[in-house]
């Protein structure tokens, strides 16, 4: 009988230390500081869009992000710094997001990409991160709408 209440404390300590780590574990820092919901509406709303013009009137200091592998986006830019997507999380690029003081903007070819790396980032605390829109990833129908006139199978 004494050995069964030994058994069943010994399981209620392991019971409470086990659900002690998954807490203290559940805080760590590899947790997201914010809701993703909430941080997809401005992607949604294009609000974390700026275009060049904007860009030239924003005020404080800019730091334009080179997103691109080969770095070729920004090279002759004052303010502008390369790191590459593959390695924006790694320590130093981190470091060098985090020391700065005032807006950042990410530059890239692929629109998604860059809309990946804001959400990651806006995910993480970054505040004032913009995305640079050049217009070329808008998919407006420059053509009127012209129906195939060879072929018409309602008629056969």
């Amino acid at each position: 009988m004494k050995a069964k209440k030994v058994v069943i404390v010994l399981a209620g300590v392991m019971l409470v230390a086990v659900f002690s780590l998954a807490v203290i574990n559940s805080q760590g820092n590899a947790r997201f500081r914010h809701d993703a919901v909430k941080w997809a509406q401005p992607t949604i709303d294009q609000t974390n869009m700026i275009t060049s013009t904007q860009l030239e009137k924003l005020t404080g200091n800019t730091l334009l992000v080179d997103l691109s592998e080969q770095g070729n986006l920004l090279k002759d830019n004052q303010g502008a710094i390369h790191i590459p997507a593959s390695v924006i999380l790694e320590k130093e690029n981190q470091k060098k997001l985090r020391t700065h003081e005032g807006n950042i903007v990410l530059i890239s070819a692929d629109r998604p990409l860059s809309a990946r790396i804001w959400m990651l980032l806006s995910q993480m605390g970054y505040e004032n991160l913009f995305i640079l829109d050049d217009g070329a990833g808008n998919d407006v129908l420059k053509y009127k709408f012209q129906p195939d006139t060879i072929t018409r199978p309602e008629f056969e």
